[in-house]
């Protein structure tokens, strides 16, 4: 509970208030006009170079749009051609919002479709994509490639209904867009009067089969009833083109659709959309009347009985549910970080650092030290709550990981530097530290808020309230000895309906709330704050009370009672450097527990828990001599610190008390004297007096527990036996069932039935076993500080409520984008370039032959396959002129054929000459030594790339990518705020880009002051800085060389890109981001505007995007190189942005928070555990702020970082080398990490892992084929002759230069091997039997793992003869 007598206050909170409108407005209008400007100048650069018919098309492919009505237009453009929808979208969407605009524009463009004479199959296809492009922000490519066509069929009865076919690439669009895509098409369908699906039972039945042969990923997989519910009511066919190579047996063959295999979109639209999305569809269907859509409020009003049942029983828990589903799966070499909940993992901590935000989280960089480097910045953590995962970011300002060292002390290190220098005597990583979430996380994810801890955020929010007048102002500084002019000016507390000036007053607490969060105070200070303000305990005065045991209490009250006062020494002054600090720092004071330490030996902290503490453990416990009383609900998990740390020490590390070993004593530095206070202990002189009865207070509490416990325990076997009786009816009445031929949902009704008729009684008490429940549950969620506040009359609250659980994700990631294998150049050479597919391999035969599209010169007329004649210019005596070529463009005869999907036909290419005549044009000397190309190129032309631009990035050594660009990858990072220094830029040239002001107003002028970040500005990590510099140089030596311009970068530094624009696109998209260098981060994280990020429609939970330089798109990029097939125009720039408009991003970037700071009403609502609407309207985040320029700018942070670059380098997963290290190094962490149970995730290693690996490969080895060794041809089985028969293939010019063979009457006769051996099946049993040994696993585990063992001997091994020696007689 909160402070007595506290209110809370639910008046709407005006998120705008202390934002400098005017100059952010003038700011945003200067920066887009410069980025217009620009991106112009770039634009009208290229247009000139691909005017000269040198490229696939005469002209920029990358139509620029400005806001979702643009987009829409210009990705759509191959379906709808001249048709305008543009005015229209920006006309509804300032009237409704996107999901009832996207339904109204598809029903008017299928019906204007209609109205131009277009076929219905036609209009009703143009009308979806549009609505479903709307509704996917027009960046997704599912518009484009997740419906692959829309048709007409027939029912039974004759009449037509829609049949829109989904295709895989439909999972981008999530599950929302799945299923209004099939209520646009119904509203499509009714505005053109078409009728509505009636399937047939087969039609049915097909879609339950292939989803019980479905082995992707679901997020739901719906019953055989719901399946038919859909299937049966959906007014139009779900239906979709094959994407498995599994086969339907049952009902393969069906009428209206086309193959028997799996279609994948198909069960991605019914489970994740329609079933899972349902809430949303009904919303929709109930307000615009749709009639026909009654079946999706089954699925919308799923669970929601459950809920009222609940809502009956007079109990209602308030103890935060552990979720588990994080630790499903734990990859081997990845770490846990903490278990569900469970003490020892990372702190909750509300609020949003500096780079955080759209799902990003941060920690101490101290704390990722304390990970082994296996967290770093953009690694991705899988987490406990809110979401499903985060990337990590640094933030400073939260507390760092405690650790005990290998001579017994407790302490806690903020710093990178001081971790770094004490990182070879950490024995254990006692608590991971803070983890920062922001409120706008639990927003998003639509999850209840969990109790805050109270820490110095809550402190600060608490005393900018209580600081009312000028005296109360005098007063705060009398206690913390502050002059008045050491403290921010104004008064924090004044009330807000007194003031004239509501922006003063909102700074005026803006600045103070930042100076609170920064004070360091003794206990005096916090005891007297306490009193005056009615605060409670900031850190380090709050010790961890939760986490102690009840029944340790008396033990640790005894000694209390015997320790002893004195005055405090320096401990670290010689030890260590003068970087190093330590946290909490030392009182004047310390707390001497004699004996406290007594036998406590390091070398116990490296043993592994065992399953089962004996009683011979807990007598050798190291300490004073204790009494421990029976656990009453839990606390053996504190067996083990009892174990290890005895009670003394053990109670100091479970209450957070930082201390050291003086001899057998224990010293006790910081927090002491706010345990003494708690359990009714006060100080005189040296002497320790008890003024408080605490030992009846919790002997009395104790014997209530007990009490609560015996009735829980009773009702418990009741329910037990209840159980087991209906179980009894249930089988016997299903079994009879059965006997009479029910079906299995009958029989399952009938077993229902049968074990309700069973009435439950209840318990014998009902209002005994209500306050027993009531009992039990407030000591596991309050822990012993109810009696705390019964004996103090201070206020406490609880430090540390709530713990996330975490494992490693994914791995950071900042590395070029390249094509598996690598090329330099989109130039198809088959096997002629050898292995490598290497140009000048290729060219020693002169002439090659591949498949390419053919292609007619409009000069000479020859075929050439070409974009510009390749064929030589001949002088007057018939040869040929070197260097001097036709250079006429060249286009396709004809149209492709209906059942063609690429053009491409085996010609020759007479590859050495056309090298050497690009070599000449360029005018370069040598060609590059290295020049990689591709076997085939999948476009729908097959026409390749001119040589001239692979010979140019080989030079610099760029790999392309199958659009014809240079890319760099990334993991998306999010900040709002950043300084010059931090990213390497002078605020000079920072003042030339744009950035005239500091975050607060203040003009620039300095490389240390807090600039917000432009929405379309990019941080690129700093190892790209050569490689942007090098794809730069390509370019300025394309437009010079090939294209005869001007050089457009000139760069020959890092420094010389700032500024420069850039395009950004993540994978599962087609369109790209305009954006701007801005600056270099050392991490391998790409930093940019959470805005920016959600522009891309990605978050940032561990997710990695690509960027290039804009020319290097508008040059290199087009439609036609594009791959041919499902999914190619997925993560190409079709269309891009150029202005950032947040009411048209993915919406989860609204919820990110922009506040300063929080205010005291949200800590105290958290302690109920709301949902997070309910404050909406007292928080700060960008929805709130959308209708203005403060939505993009003017952004608060509440915690910061000394540099967003702060962590490791790498992460350890990365730096080790073999998969063996990784996993030793997850294990080892796992071991020294207390809220990590090691036995549990080596189970799940090895189960997940290792036991897959084994049985993959003993499968492998039964099915292997034979190899030979000479020309590598395999075989099923082994031929008769024990030698390979392959004839031998001709040698020499001609049909063989092209691979053909021919037989010649030898055979190849090579030695023939096995192609799985006997080490690659046996390569994981030893590792695996030395995890087993060194960190245990559970008994199903072990015996899986002898099983597989013993399986792998015998495949390998004679049973029956065994080798014995002369030691086994003997």
């Amino acid at each position: 509970m909160s402070s007595e007598g506290s209110s809370i206050d639910l008046s709407v909170h005006n998120p705008l208030i202390g934002i400098d409108i005017p100059r952010l407005e003038k700011e945003m209008e200067d920066y887009q006009k410069w980025l217009d400007e620009r991106a112009d100048e770039a634009y009208r650069i290229a247009e000139k170079a691909r005017s000269q018919n040198k490229d696939m098309q005469p002209h920029v492919e990358i139509p620029r749009a400005s806001d979702l009505a643009g987009r829409t237009e210009k990705l759509l453009i191959q379906y709808l051609g001249d048709y305008k929808v543009a005015d229209d979208i920006r006309e509804m969407l300032e009237i409704h919002d996107r999901e009832t605009t996207s339904i109204m524009m598809a029903q008017s463009v299928a019906k204007g479709f209609r109205e131009e004479g277009f076929d219905l199959v036609t209009a009703i296809d143009a009308g979806l994509r549009v609505g479903l492009a709307i509704l996917t922000e027009a960046v997704l490519v599912a518009p484009l490639e997740g419906i692959s066509e829309v048709r007409l069929l027939n029912n039974i009865d004759g009449s037509q209904f829609v049949s829109v076919h989904f295709a895989g690439p439909i999972r981008a669009a999530g599950g929302t867009a799945q299923a209004l895509a099939v209520l646009i098409a119904d509203m499509i369908r009714r505005e053109l009067n078409i009728g509505r699906y009636q399937p047939t039972d087969p039609e049915v039945e097909r879609v339950k089969e292939e989803f019980g042969l479905y082995r992707g990923n679901l997020q739901y997989r719906p019953s055989p009833t719901e399946i038919e519910d859909i299937v049966r009511a959906c007014p139009v066919m779900v239906n979709g083109e094959s994407t498995e190579r599994i086969e339907c047996a049952g009902y393969g063959r069906v009428r209206n659709i086309d193959e028997a295999r799996i279609r994948g979109g198909v069960l991605l639209v019914i489970g994740e959309g329609l079933c899972l999305k349902a809430p949303k569809i009904q919303k929709h269907t109930e307000r615009l009347n749709v009639t026909g859509w009654e079946f999706i409020s089954k699925f919308a009003n799923r669970g929601k009985e459950k809920l009222e049942g609940e809502d009956k029983n007079p109990f209602k828990s308030r103890r935060v549910k552990p979720i588990t589903k994080f630790m499903n799966d734990i990859i081997a070499g990845r770490p846990v970080f903490g278990s569900p909940q469970e003490a020892g993992g990372f702190r909750l901590r509300y609020g949003r650092s500096r780079p955080s935000g759209l799902a990003a989280a941060s920690v101490n960089p101290a704390s990722m030290l304390a990970m082994d480097d296996f967290i770093t910045i953009g690694t991705q953590m899988k987490i406990e709550r809110p979401g499903k995962a985060c990337a990590i970011t640094p933030c400073d300002d939260s507390e760092g990981p405690w650790v005990v060292l290998n001579d017994g002390r407790f302490i806690r290190l903020d710093d990178m530097k001081s971790y770094s220098e004490i990182s070879s005597e950490v024995r254990c990583v006692w608590d991971n530290g803070e983890l920062v979430v922001g409120f706008g996380e639990f927003m998003e994810n639509n999850k209840n808020l969990v109790p805050a801890g109270y820490g110095f955020d809550w402190w600060a929010s608490d005393l900018i309230e209580e600081i009312d007048s000028e005296e109360a102002v005098t007063e705060f500084c009398k206690i913390m000895n502050l002059s008045r002019k050491d403290c921010p000016e104004g008064v924090p507390g004044e009330e807000a309906s007194k003031t004239k000036n509501p922006d003063a007053l909102f700074g005026y607490r803006r600045g103070w709330h930042r100076f609170l969060q920064r004070q360091s105070l003794n206990w005096e200070q916090a005891k007297l704050i306490s009193q005056r303000f009615k605060t409670s305990m900031p850190p380090p005065h709050n010790p961890w009370f939760l986490d102690l045991p009840i029944e340790w209490v008396p033990s640790f009250l005894k000694i209390i009672e015997s320790s002893i006062i004195e005055d405090s020494k320096n401990t670290y002054s010689e030890k260590y450097s003068d970087n190093f600090t330590a946290y909490p720092l030392p009182e004047k004071r310390q707390l001497r527990i004699p004996g406290g330490a007594r036998n406590w030996s390091e070398k116990r902290m490296d043993e592994i828990p065992p399953e089962t503490l004996t009683q011979d453990m807990m007598d050798d416990c190291p300490g004073v001599e204790f009494t421990l009383l029976p656990y009453i609900f839990n606390g053996q998990s504190n067996d083990w610190t009892l174990a290890q740390h005895g009670i003394a020490k053990g109670s100091a590390l479970l209450l957070g008390l930082a201390h050291h070993h003086d001899g057998d004593d224990l010293i006790i530095t910081s927090g002491w004297s706010a345990v003494l206070e708690g359990f009714g202990f006060s100080v005189d002189g040296n002497k320790i007096i008890n003024i408080a009865n605490a030992h009846e207070i919790f002997s009395n509490k104790i014997e209530q527990l007990k009490d609560a416990k015996i009735i829980l325990d009773e009702e418990n076997h009741r329910i037990t036996e209840l159980e087991k009786v209906r179980a009894t009816h249930r089988i016997a009445a299903e079994t009879d069932a059965r006997q009479k031929g029910k079906n299995i949902s009958e029989t399952d009704d009938i077993g229902k039935i049968a074990a309700d008729s069973v009435i439950d009684e209840g318990p014998k008490d009902k209002d005994k076993y209500l306050a027993a429940q009531i009992h039990q549950d407030d000591y596991l969620v309050d822990g012993i500080l109810p009696q705390i506040r019964k004996i103090s009359s201070l206020r406490w609250e609880h430090s540390a409520p709530i713990r996330v659980g975490s494992r490693m994700g994914r791995p950071e990631k900042s590395a070029p984008r390249i094509m598996n294998p690598m090329a330099h150049i989109l130039f198809p050479i088959e096997m002629n370039g050898g292995n490598q597919r290497l140009m000048s391999v290729a060219a020693q035969k002169k002439d090659i032959r591949t498949q390419l599209g053919k292609r007619k010169c409009s000069v000479c007329g020859k075929s050439s396959p070409f974009i510009t004649c390749h064929h030589r210019k001949l002088d007057h005596n018939g040869h040929e002129l070197v260097g001097e070529t036709c250079g006429g463009r060249t286009d396709f005869e004809g149209e492709l054929g209906q059942n063609r999907r690429r053009r491409g036909e085996l010609m020759t290419v007479p590859i050495d000459s056309a090298l050497e005549d690009a070599r000449i044009k360029l005018g370069i000397d040598r060609l590059p030594k290295t020049i990689k190309c591709m076997k085939k190129i999948a476009s729908k032309d097959q026409t390749p790339e001119p040589l001239e631009k692979g010979i140019l990035r080989a030079k610099y050594d760029l790999p392309v990518f199958r659009d014809g660009t240079v890319r760099f990858d990334m993991s998306d990072v999010p900040t709002t705020h950043f300084t010059p220094k931090e990213v390497e830029v002078s605020w000079k040239t920072l003042v030339n880009l744009g950035y005239t002001h500091d975050h607060e107003g203040n003009e620039l002028e300095s490389d240390d002051q807090m600039l917000e970040l432009y929405p379309q500005d990019f941080i690129v990590a700093k190892n790209a800085a050569d490689y942007f510099v090098r794809t730069a140089q390509f370019i300025d030596e394309l437009l010079v060389r090939f294209y005869g311009l001007e050089p457009y970068y000139n760069v020959a530094s890092a420094d010389d890109l700032v500024g420069h624009l850039i395009c950004a696109l993540a994978p599962h998209t087609s369109g790209g981001v305009l954006s701007r260098i801005i600056g270099w981060a050392d991490c391998s994280g790409g930093y940019a505007h959470p805005l920016f990020h959600a522009s891309k429609r990605r978050n940032c939970d561990g997710d990695e995007d690509a960027i290039m330089l804009l020319m290097d798109g508008l040059l290199n990029f087009s439609r036609n190189i594009l791959p041919a097939n499902r999914g190619g125009q997925m993560d190409a720039p079709l269309v891009l942005t150029t202005r950032l408009n947040p009411t048209e991003v993915d919406k989860e970037a609204l919820n990110v928070d922009s506040a300063w700071f929080y205010e005291r009403d949200f800590y105290e609502m958290t302690l109920n555990q709301p949902h997070p609407k309910a404050c909406y309207n007292r928080m700060d985040f960008v929805e709130r702020r959308l209708g203005s320029v403060a939505a993009v700018r003017g952004y608060g942070y509440t915690h910061d970082c000394n540099s967003i670059s702060s962590g490791p380098a790498l992460s350890a997963y990365k730096t080790l080398d073999t998969m063996i290290d990784k996993m030793e190094g997850q294990l080892e962490l796992g071991l020294r990490l207390r809220g990590v149970d090691v036995r549990k995730v080596a189970s799940s290693v090895i189960r997940s892992h290792f036991l897959p690996d084994l049985r993959g490969n003993l499968n492998a080895f039964a099915r292997q084929k034979v190899r030979c060794l000479k020309c590598g041809h395999s075989y099923r089985r082994m031929p008769l002759s024990g030698k390979c028969i392959q004839a031998k293939k001709a040698i020499g010019k001609g049909l063989s230069s092209v691979g053909v063979s021919r037989s010649e009457g030898d055979l190849c006769s090579g030695n023939l091997a096995l192609t799985v051996s006997e080490g690659a099946v046996r390569k994981y049993i030893k590792v695996t039997q030395h995890v087993m040994e060194k960190y245990g696993v559970d008994i199903y585990t072990k015996q899986n793992v002898e099983w597989l063992a013993n399986s792998t001997d015998s495949l390998f091994m004679n049973d029956r003869a065994k080798q014995m020696s002369l030691s086994d007689f003997l």
